[in-house]
Formats: structure tokens, sequence, C-alpha cells
């Protein structure tokens, strides 16, 4: 019996040994099996992680470029400059995102995506920015151009007026007439019409000018009045009344007048005589007469009382 069991005994510790040894090795092929998974995980891992973080330096970098071309865009556009400060503040907006989420593969291919878009624009603000350049550029050159023209047109202008004023002022000057021949004197008035010349004061009644208004076919014709102004030794101007109706304008100022005439004046020389009778005796001394028409002086001279 005892001889019996032993090999039976032997049978069970093989069959044992044998489940055991296949035990074994099925978990040791269990085991390389998931020590391989893990591995290939592992680098699977790696390789996903690496990626990710060129994607996100190479978003990075992009992002820093597309900051410099933003840097560099100006524009005096109100509208353009509002777009451009809303895409500056998308894009800073972006940074913190893409540093927040550097680690999400997802996340940062979208920001990518986000990052192209906001590129594009920049072209785009890049050709518009140029455009109006060209536009502002080509109303300058206008401005220039009109400006140029209207100083032209302006210095055209000046030297016109100028010649013209020239002009004027010569034809004053040709239009101007002259009293020749004039003299002053005093006389006595022996009734209406007979006049005796004096240098007495005492004897005096009338001062009186003679003179020839020259011919001048430039000057105005028609009626001309005639202003005689005499200055007394004391320095007074001898008048008939001292109101508006005694005083006249010369030389763009008003002055008192001794004697006025009206005379009608056709161009050619003419004789003219006019004088102040006396509101009081004459004073001793030199006397100033002024002859004046149309505004101006044209003769004068001097004469002497005793």
């Amino acid at each position: 019996m005892e001889n019996s069991e032993q090999p039976n005994q032997k049978k069970s510790n093989n069959l044992f040994f044998m489940i055991l040894s296949g035990v074994l090795t099925l978990v040791s092929l269990f085991l390389a099996y998931q020590l391989y998974n893990q591995k290939t995980l592992t680098e699977i891992v790696t390789v996903e992680k690496e990626k990710v973080e060129s994607d996100y330096t190479g978003v990075k970098a992009d992002l820093e470029e597309v900051q410099k071309l933003y840097e560099g865009l100006q524009t005096n556009n109100k509208q353009l400059q509002s777009e451009l400060d809303t895409r500056r503040e998308e894009i800073e907006e972006l940074g913190v995102q893409l540093e927040k989420y550097k680690g999400d593969a997802a996340m940062v291919r979208k920001l990518q995506k986000e990052l192209v878009t906001i590129r594009n624009l920049i072209k785009s603000y890049l050709h518009e920015i140029d455009s109006l350049h060209i536009v502002n550029q080509g109303l300058k050159d206008t401005n220039l151009i009109v400006n140029q023209s209207l100083m032209a047109e302006k210095g055209k202008t000046e030297q016109l007026s100028t010649e013209k004023k020239n002009l004027t002022d010569k034809l004053d000057v040709a239009a101007k007439l002259t009293a020749y021949q004039l003299f002053a004197d005093a006389v006595k008035m022996k009734g209406e019409a007979k006049e005796i010349t004096t240098t007495r004061a005492g004897r005096a009644d009338k001062i009186r000018a003679c003179f020839t208004l020259s011919a001048n076919r430039v000057a105005k014709q028609g009626e001309k009045i005639i202003y005689m102004k005499i200055t007394s030794p004391g320095g007074q101007v001898l008048v008939n009344g001292t109101d508006d109706s005694n005083s006249f304008t010369a030389n763009g100022q008003k002055q008192s007048f001794s004697a006025k005439k009206a005379v009608e004046y056709e161009g050619s020389a003419k004789e003219v005589c006019m004088g102040f009778i006396k509101k009081e005796e004459f004073a001793k001394g030199k006397y100033k007469v002024e002859i004046f028409a149309d505004g101006v002086s044209i003769g004068d001279a001097e004469m002497e009382l005793k």
C-alpha cells in the first residue's frame, strides 16, 4: 500500500508544481505585459507632453511677434485706432490664457487658432493703414499744389494791387491841379467895383489872391470848389464863422477856410481871383495864403502888411 501511495503522491506533487509553474509563468507574462503597456503609455505621455510644450513655445513666439507688429500699428483714423485698441486687448488676454493653460493641449491649439485669426487681421489693418497713408499723402501733395497755386495767385494779386495803387497814385499826381502865377495882396475898396492895392494894414479892406488853374486833361472836369486859407501873423486862420459851414477837409484833416469859390473847370487853364473881406482891422505882419482844390494844397504865397 505504501508503495502504491508514493507514486500517487509524487504525481500530485508534480502536478502542483506544474500548475504553480504555469501560474507563475502567467503572472510573469501579465507583469511583463503591464510593464510594456506602462512603458508605452509613459512614452506616449512624454511625446504628448513634449508636443504640448513645443506647441506652447511656438504659440508664445508667434504671440510675441504679433505683439511687436501691433506696437508698430498707429493711425490718425479714430475708428481704425479704436479697432486696434480692441485687438490689442484681445492679444493681451490671449497671452494670459496661454500662460494659464500652457499644459492643456486642447486649449493651446484653440489659442493657436485665435492667434492665426488675429495675425490675419493685422495684415488687413496694415493694408488699410497703408491705403490711408497713400490717400493722406495724396491729399498732402494736392494741398501743397493748391497752396502753391494760391500763393502764386496771391503774389499775382498783390502785384496787381501794387501796380494798381502805383497807377492810381500816378493818376492822382497827374490829375492834380496847380495854382501857378499865384500872388496875394491887400486892397482898399472904392465903391463896389474899384479896388486899390495897398500895403498898409490900416487902409486894407480885403486880402485877395489871384492865380491860374493849370490845364490838365487827366483831371476830372466840371464844377470844382476852390478854398482859400489865410493865416494871420498871430497864427490864426481868418474866417467868417466858426461852424462846420466854414470848414473843409484837406490832406485827411478838417480845416477852416477864409473863402471859397465854385468854378467850372473844363481841363484848360483858368484864371481865378478870390478874397476875404475884413471883419476887424488887419494886423501888421506877414500873412500866409494857401489855395486848395480836390482836398489837397495846390499853391501858396505870402504877403506883408505894414
